[in-house]
């Protein structure tokens, strides 16, 4: 037992190089600046977080929502250009804990206020968001100096059980929801359905006709990539990261789903992180 724990500490205290949280540290808070910034643009901050009464769309009553009961009319208006600017002290590595944690509390409140708007997406980024809170991720890549060039890797590593489960729970709701949509050969395949759908697919129906066993392939690549996601918990994680980038590099060119893509590739920096072309670089850089 001794043994066990012994080896238990020398894992979780080991370090790792600082910039690959650190770029995620800094990539994910533009993704959600760039997202809120397009509501701003399209109008759409009234609407989306005032309830009916007050001009807005919202008419459900969430039991974790307080926002409300600071100001009807402007609690939900405010509490975005409030996380704005955490989100940029975020990224700039400028109090650091403290505007992660308003940046944190500020979203979820946004996501009560509004329920529809609150995507998977943003979950799984608030997630990442209350593992960076306990991180060293802001020692690198900040405005402030001097910068560390290891930090503990114990933080990285939970972003990476995320993505495991993130990816793993997606591949098996496809199998076991109806395998044969997604891994059969007849008549049109569920890739299919999903990039032609007129609300949220970019490609064109007719067009998508010519491309039958295409998007078999497609489905099964997708699944495959899917359920192989315990691979980055392993050396060759960076091989599947490839992959990763090519399916939601794929997904943003077929369909509109907002920042999902691109806040998902906002934490692959972690997947390169033990990657043979960062290690050489590091090594060229440090002789």
């Amino acid at each position: 037992m001794a043994r066990l724990w012994r080896r238990w500490l020398t894992w979780s205290g080991r370090e790792v190089d600082a910039r690959p949280l650190a770029l995620t540290r800094v990539l994910l808070p533009i993704m959600l600046l760039l997202d809120m910034a397009r509501l701003v643009q399209l109008g759409l901050v009234d609407d989306l977080f005032r309830h009916y009464d007050q001009g807005g769309i919202n008419v459900a009553l969430n039991p974790h929502l307080w926002l409300d009961n600071l100001s009807p009319m402007w609690g939900g208006p405010v509490a975005v250009g409030v996380v704005m600017a955490a989100l940029a002290c975020v990224a700039a590595g400028v109090l650091y804990r403290p505007a992660l944690l308003v940046a944190l509390v500020g979203y979820a409140q946004l996501g009560h206020l509004c329920g529809p708007s609150d995507r998977g997406i943003d979950r799984i980024l608030r997630t990442v968001m209350l593992i960076l809170i306990v991180s060293e991720a802001h020692k690198h890549f900040s405005l402030k100096r001097p910068w560390k060039d290891r930090i503990p890797a114990w933080p990285q590593d939970l972003v990476r059980y995320l993505l495991v489960l993130v990816y793993m729970n997606s591949g098996f709701a496809k199998l076991l929801g109806d395998p044969a949509g997604w891994l059969g050969f007849e008549g049109q395949s569920h890739l299919y359905r999903i990039i032609t759908n007129p609300v949220a697919g970019h490609v064109d129906p007719v067009m998508a006709d010519d491309w039958g066993w295409v998007l078999w392939l497609g489905g099964w690549f997708t699944i495959g990539i899917e359920l192989a996601a315990p691979l980055l918990l392993t050396r060759h994680a960076h091989w599947w990261a490839l992959a990763g980038v090519a399916l939601h590099l794929g997904i943003a060119a077929t369909m509109e789903l907002g920042m999902f893509s691109w806040g998902m590739l906002s934490l692959y920096p972690i997947l390169f992180a033990e990657s043979p072309w960062l290690n050489a670089r590091r090594s060229s850089a440090s002789s």
